[in-house]
């Protein structure tokens, strides 16, 4: 589900698996949400997702590199499954996503 927030936030709540089969469209709908005229930050909610594998972390880092191609200010947010959280930091985007630093705090 994709909402902007007056402000020109665009926010991507992802949810279920994000797996092989889900990435690529991920990816896409990432950069187009990055290539949209007047656009501001992206926004990417995880909250509501159950499984992310290696293609998932792919699409977040190919969804980053469409973000920064376009000049637009990338995040994660709700990152909630720990192993999730540790694949992000190993991949180097801990530093866009909020609430891996707290799965890291509770270890």
């Amino acid at each position: 589900m994709k909402s902007e927030d007056g402000e020109g936030t665009i926010r991507l709540s992802i949810s279920g698996d994000v797996d092989n089969d889900v990435a690529p469209a991920l990816t896409d709908i990432i950069a187009n949400a990055a290539d949209q005229p007047g656009a501001g930050p992206i926004v990417v909610d995880l909250d509501r997702v159950s499984a992310l594998t290696a293609a998932g972390i792919r699409a977040l880092l190919e969804g980053r590199e469409a973000a920064e191609r376009c000049d637009r200010p990338y995040r994660i947010v709700n990152v909630h499954d720990e192993t999730a959280g540790h694949a992000l930091r190993v991949v180097g985007l801990a530093d866009i996503a909020d609430q891996v630093t707290a799965l890291q705090q509770r270890r």
